[in-house]
């Protein structure tokens, strides 16, 4: 079999693959929709939900592609036209890493979508017009509702010191909100990480840049640790 046909035929295969792909990832649409739309306050059920896909698109694709190209390797041989292993070996390792790349943009997506139904979910039980005050003269306490850790206030009217503790679905709003939308504001470094070892700097930059604009009282422990990340050797 002529190289150009060998050629061909290996492309079409991977671009069926391709096809296929997609295409599983359409069929997921409405039922995610109805998954996203049943959330309550965490997005445990999407995890599931996404070790599945993965499954079926990343890994699955995947294997069939190395199938086809042992089949291809064969026919390889056969022609003769030993030149074509390197370059057409070339296109199985493209086509993972595309696999790779486009799963992470679904990934990131799917959980920056759950994020905002939790957010929404969180802020109907949560009331923000919420008056607190003092325990010992009933004055109004200037209190974050969105706090994500236990305060202890003190009074401006007397002087006594009040702990407020945020509601534990406020709490968990930094784990199953803020973290997958700070995923998602810094997607675009993270997709160069694998061949761009610079824009690591760039993607904790502008996670925990999103963080610490959103979580103002964590903010200096988020400090540290993207200190910690940019000063690290390993991500020159």
């Amino acid at each position: 079999m002529a190289g150009e046909e060998l050629i061909n035929r290996w492309d079409s295969y991977l671009g069926k693959l391709k096809e296929r792909y997609s295409e599983i990832l359409v069929q997921a649409d409405e039922p995610l929709n109805g998954v996203i739309e049943g959330l309550q306050f965490d997005n445990v059920i999407i995890h599931n939900v996404k070790n599945g896909l993965h499954n079926q698109t990343v890994l699955q694709l995947f294997e069939k592609a190395e199938e086809g190209w042992g089949k291809m390797q064969a026919e390889i041989y056969k022609s003769g036209n030993l030149k074509l292993l390197k370059e057409q070996g070339g296109k199985l390792e493209s086509f993972r890493d595309w696999l790779n790349a486009e799963f992470t943009k679904f990934e990131v997506g799917l959980f920056a979508r759950a994020a905002r139904k939790i957010l929404d979910n969180v802020k109907r039980h949560i009331d923000e017009k919420k008056l607190h005050r003092c325990t010992q003269c009933a004055a109004e306490l200037p209190i974050n509702v969105y706090s994500f850790m236990a305060v202890n206030i003190k009074c401006d009217s007397c002087g006594s010191v009040n702990t407020y503790q945020p509601d534990d679905r406020v709490r968990a709003l930094e784990y199953y909100v803020l973290e997958p939308l700070a995923e998602e504001s810094a997607l675009e470094p993270k997709l160069r990480r694998d061949y761009d070892k610079s824009a690591n700097k760039e993607y904790f930059t502008k996670y925990y840049t999103f963080l610490m604009d959103n979580v103002p009282e964590k903010r200096d422990s988020y400090k540290r640790t993207l200190d910690e990340r940019l000063n690290n050797p390993f991500f020159g």
